[in-house]
C-alpha cells in the first residue's frame, strides 16, 4: 500500500480503465479525469484541460490529497488516512438542465466505490464518499457547476 497506488486505483476507478498509465484520460461517462490538481494562470487553457472530447463542454473530475492525518498503532505500525478531495466541473446550460445531471453525475462516481471498501486490496479501508460541496462558480468567463467529495483512506504502515 502506498499514497501513489491508492490514488492510481482512485484514478483507475473514476475513468473505467485499470492499468492506465497517463495522467488524465476522457471517462466514458465522466468527462475528463485527472490524477492531481490541474493549475494554469490562463483560464482559458485551464478549462481545455477540462473539455470533454466527446460533447465540448467543460466537465470533469481532478484528485488530490487534502490532508492525511496519522495514529502510532505500535513501535513499529502507524495508520495513515488519507483525505482524498475529487473536485468536479460541469459548464452551466440552464436548458438542458445540467444541474440535475450534475447531481446524478455526482452519484454516478459515488456509486463507483460504493461495496469497494479495500480498493481492490489497495488499502486497509476506503470510507463513504461524502459530498462537502455543490454549487456554481465562475472559470474566465464560464459559469460552471462545482463540487468537491471526500473520500478516507485508511492504510497501515
Amino acid at each position: 500500500m502506498s499514497e501513489t497506488a491508492i490514488r492510481q486505483k482512485i484514478f483507475e476507478t473514476i475513468t473505467g480503465q485499470p492499468g492506465i498509465a497517463v495522467p488524465s484520460h476522457a471517462s466514458a461517462t465522466l468527462g475528463m479525469v485527472h490524477k492531481y490538481e490541474r493549475w494554469s494562470n490562463d483560464w482559458n487553457k485551464f478549462l481545455a484541460l477540462f473539455k470533454d472530447p466527446v460533447t465540448g463542454r467543460i466537465f470533469g473530475w481532478e484528485i488530490r490529497r487534502a490532508s492525511m492525518p496519522a495514529e502510532k498503532l505500535s513501535n513499529m505500525e502507524q495508520q495513515n488516512t488519507h483525505i482524498y478531495q475529487i473536485k468536479g466541473y460541469l459548464a452551466v446550460q440552464d436548458s438542458e438542465q445540467t444541474e440535475l445531471m450534475f447531481n446524478l453525475k455526482i452519484e454516478e462516481l459515488r456509486g463507483l466505490f460504493k461495496g469497494n471498501h479495500t480498493l481492490d486490496d489497495t488499502c486497509l479501508d476506503a470510507g463513504a464518499i461524502s459530498v462537502d460541496v455543490i454549487d456554481e462558480r465562475m472559470f474566465g468567463t464560464v459559469l460552471c457547476h462545482y463540487a468537491e467529495l471526500r473520500m478516507p483512506v485508511a492504510e497501515i504502515v
